[in-house]
């Protein structure tokens, strides 16, 4: 069969190249490619483009999920505090509301069709929030944390991930390993549906998936960022299943 379609949601962001400055653009770190197509994957980008909250919105989700195989969150800004119910922290970062919106679409039409989903660092706490969980909103605030998953911005900080082997991601990873982590936020109270199946060495959740569902796994680091492809393969895997299977 055909190599599975993997649907990869898209930073919204000022961008500047060549003659061009300040421009709106719609991009994505190219890992994140690279990682799809050496797991045997096809990736498609999906930029946001229509207006959030709209029926319109929604219903172009859908069309577009229908179309997948499997589907990634990937990282980039902090979530908008108001989709799990708190206030914004000083420290959390502008809301990019109409990023937010289309990709709890894509991730509703995702669930509802039972598609694989693999939630990278804002993805997962996207993921997380979609499912009626909240979050840390500024780890360095509290001291068990401190600064050790964000040392420097624009710097990837290496932290142990102790993983259930029993459990994804650590069926395909194993029980540990070291991740490249770029975030401030992290996992307060975890969505219904969601299990723990790893942690960082001060307890902070690293990983969580959804038993109930053949594909749901969020991971809290980059794996994009990693030469090993063991776990964009897991979810290429699960996406060819999807694709035999309906």
């Amino acid at each position: 069969m055909a190599a599975p379609l993997i649907g990869l949601s898209m930073y919204q962001e000022t961008a500047s190249w060549g003659a061009w400055k300040n421009v709106p653009s719609s991009l994505l770190p190219h890992a994140y490619v690279e990682s799809v197509t050496r797991a045997g994957g096809v990736p498609l980008l999906l930029p946001q483009h229509l207006e959030r909250d709209s029926d319109d919105l929604r219903a172009e989700a859908e069309e577009v999920v229908g179309v997948l195989h499997g589907l990634i969150l990937t990282g980039g800004p902090d979530i908008d505090p108001v989709g799990y119910g708190a206030v914004r922290h000083l420290d959390t970062d502008s809301p990019r509301k109409e990023r937010d919106a289309w990709e709890f679409a894509l991730l509703a039409a995702a669930m509802a069709r039972n598609v694989p989903v693999l939630a990278i660092c804002r993805g997962f706490q996207l993921l997380n929030a979609a499912r009626g969980g909240t979050l840390r909103q500024h780890l360095p605030d509290e001291s068990v944390f401190g600064d050790a998953h964000r040392q420097q911005l624009g710097q990837y900080a290496a932290v142990r991930i102790d993983l259930d082997p029993a459990a994804p991601p650590g069926r395909a990873l194993g029980t540990q390993i070291i991740a490249w982590c770029h975030h401030h936020q992290g996992i307060d109270k975890l969505g219904e549906g969601l299990q723990s199946s790893g942690n960082a060495p001060d307890g902070l959740i690293e990983a969580a998936w959804m038993p109930e569902k053949d594909y749901v796994v969020g991971v809290q680091w980059h794996p994009e960022e990693d030469s090993k492809p063991e776990l964009f393969r897991s979810l290429t895997d699960a996406a060819t299943r999807y694709a035999k299977g309906r």
